[in-house]
């Protein structure tokens, strides 16, 4: 775990935040299987999604917190703009199709408002989310409301990366031996 999050810190120092994004956004698959391995379909296969969102809602998700702020521990946001499942549709996307392309996180329409979703990744700036709409027609049809979110691929990939490391040390190491990866460094022979 701490190879993979220190390799992320050096994409980001490197400004390879692409890089950085796909590594991060494997680390809440791994601590969502430590924690959540009851989490599983009827035909016994891990549940990914169910695991990879509940740890990011219960780990990651107060940094993503919108103006009504944290829990009264403050371990969690409220009313996160980026939440667990969020995250694992941006994953999906991210690291099968090559895209960033999230599923829409919300409600489609209620009773006054028919609702679309536009997610952006960006690069330098600031996280932000809001809303915006047209005025309504006169036929007194639902008014059109855009959820926009973007998010900060540096904060995201550090946010992820905190989460992980202090998770990594409230368990045994023990639990993580099954998500090593094996690397031998055959360029390190070379000098002797």
């Amino acid at each position: 775990m701490l190879d993979k999050i220190n390799d992320i810190n050096l994409a980001l120092n490197n400004k390879n935040y692409l890089s950085a994004l796909a590594l991060s956004l494997t680390l809440p698959d791994i601590c969502g299987a430590i924690e959540y391995p009851h989490f599983i379909h009827k035909n016994g296969k891990r549940n990914v999604g169910k695991q990879y969102a509940a740890w990011f809602d219960n780990r990651a998700n107060r940094y993503f917190a919108d103006n009504t702020g944290w829990t009264k521990d403050y371990t969690r946001a409220k009313n996160p703009y980026f939440t667990g499942e969020m995250c694992y549709s941006l994953r999906c996307s991210f690291l099968h199709d090559g895209n960033s392309n999230i599923k829409n996180w919300d409600n489609k329409e209620d009773t006054d408002f028919f609702y679309s979703y536009e997610f952006e990744l960006a690069i330098g700036g600031a996280n932000s989310f809001g809303l915006s709409w047209a005025t309504q027609s006169n036929n007194d049809s639902k008014i059109m409301k855009t959820k926009t979110v973007r998010v900060n691929i540096y904060t995201l990939c550090k946010s992820i990366c905190v989460a992980a490391d202090n998770y990594y040390r409230e368990k045994d190491p023990i639990l993580f031996k099954d998500h090593n990866i094996i690397l031998i460094d055959f360029n390190s022979f070379k000098n002797r």
